[in-house]
């Protein structure tokens, strides 16, 4: 397992309210998984530059295949700029026949709630 600890981009309101994205995938096979974290890379270095980030999280599992992510951003307009442009896109495009499945939500979340869990992404997403 390969667990990306918390990684805070911009300063933090206590009292604001933020957008939490979180989203939980199975990967076909094993083997897709490194070429997942060569993808996931190049996502992450344009988390650290995106306008509006806060934050992020990640935990990928080899043996069962699952890959799980939440991001925190100032707001929606913040989520959509980020996953509209960039390496998300190409990667997303280039990772989507890989995956088995793939859910994701969206929440609010008070400043001082981060930083969040990866287990939040996965109960929100189960439910």
């Amino acid at each position: 397992m390969v667990t990306v600890s918390w990684q805070q981009y911009n300063e933090v309101d206590p009292s604001k309210t933020y957008l939490a994205y979180g989203a939980i995938a199975e990967r076909k096979t094993a083997w897709s998984y490194f070429g997942f974290l060569i993808r996931a890379r190049k996502v992450q270095k344009q988390l650290e530059t995106a306008k509006g980030v806060v934050g992020f999280t990640a935990r990928l599992e080899f043996l069962n295949r699952n890959v799980v992510q939440l991001a925190v951003f100032d707001d929606a307009n913040a989520l959509k700029e980020f996953s509209q442009t960039g390496q998300h896109v190409l990667c997303s495009k280039q990772t989507k026949t890989s995956m088995k499945w793939l859910k994701n939500k969206t929440w609010d979340i008070l400043g001082s709630e981060l930083p969040p869990k990866t287990e939040e992404a996965i109960s929100r997403n189960q439910g």
